[in-house]
């Protein structure tokens, strides 16, 4: 997976002091150790750390490239079982649907992008690093694969209090979420916080999940909000149309209430 450019290489004939070594081992990032890996095989020798920066998940018709600078793998592919010892960095997309990960031991995500579901241990594994900063997620994240329990929107930003830009679809809200939401530690603002197919709608406290926008997201951040489609079998085609008109103002509503809360706090920051 490595090559070693030795042109113009000069030879070093001290020993780097033990105390040394253990503090840059013990303080690097991902970024540090690609540059050491290209600068000499010592570091390669005493590290052994296998680095993918840009890893793909995809269906077994797309074609593969094994590169560690861009890794796209099928999710049935033997291989990928063996990145379980890798340092996964950049980013991690997931375009297969009920993927078996490996227990990465080395995931420091950037940004995580996942396309079809997965269980919610995987997502712990992806997120447990806590350096997620951008979060994209257009199925659902399933507590159980027993019983399809999906997580919830303030499980699954529990576990990105880093992240800045958020997209979550089919976002599941809870009678408690609006709480949970407003007791949680964020490191960072959000810049971009969008909420599609909101499910369970009558659990959605508009002024909770407001003033924890505005308290944990920039002055100009995009938010938007829909709410998930009136099922076919629940009501005739003219009235399934009619609730869905209805809920797509509201879900329009919503979202200008949060931009004005957000406009007021900036306002209010000028004249401070």
């Amino acid at each position: 997976m490595l090559t070693f450019n030795t042109d113009v290489m000069v030879p070093q004939h001290f020993a780097f002091k033990d105390p040394i070594m253990d503090y840059v081992f013990k303080n690097l990032k991902p970024e540090h150790l690609i540059k050491l890996y290209q600068c000499s095989k010592y570091f390669y020798a005493k590290f052994r750390q296998n680095i993918i920066r840009h890893l793909e998940i995809v269906p077994d018709d797309v074609e593969e490239t094994l590169d560690p600078t861009n890794c796209v793998i099928s999710a049935w592919n033997l291989v990928l079982s063996t990145f379980e010892d890798c340092w996964i960095t950049d980013s991690f997309l997931a375009r297969e649907s009920w993927i078996r990960l490996p227990e990465f031991n080395h995931c420091y995500i950037k940004k995580l992008e996942l396309c079809d579901p997965i269980d919610w241990k995987e997502y712990v594994t992806l997120t447990k690093s806590g350096t997620v900063e951008e979060l994209k997620i257009l199925e659902r994240v399933y507590i159980s694969s027993v019983d399809y329990t999906p997580a919830s929107v303030e499980q699954l930003l529990g576990q990105v209090p880093n992240a800045k830009s958020i997209e979550i679809s089919f976002a599941d809200i809870t009678e408690t979420s609006g709480p949970s939401l407003l007791s949680m530690k964020r490191g960072t603002k959000f810049s971009r916080f969008v909420l599609n197919d909101i499910n369970d709608m009558h659990f959605l406290n508009i002024e909770m999940l407001s003033e924890f926008i505005v308290k944990n997201a920039e002055n100009d951040c995009h938010v938007h909000l829909t709410f998930e489609p009136i099922p076919d079998d629940v009501l005739t085609d003219e009235e399934m149309r009619f609730a869905n008109f209805l809920t797509g103002q509201m879900a329009e509503d919503y979202t200008k209430r949060i931009k004005s809360a957000l406009e007021a706090k900036k306002n209010d920051d000028r004249i401070v």
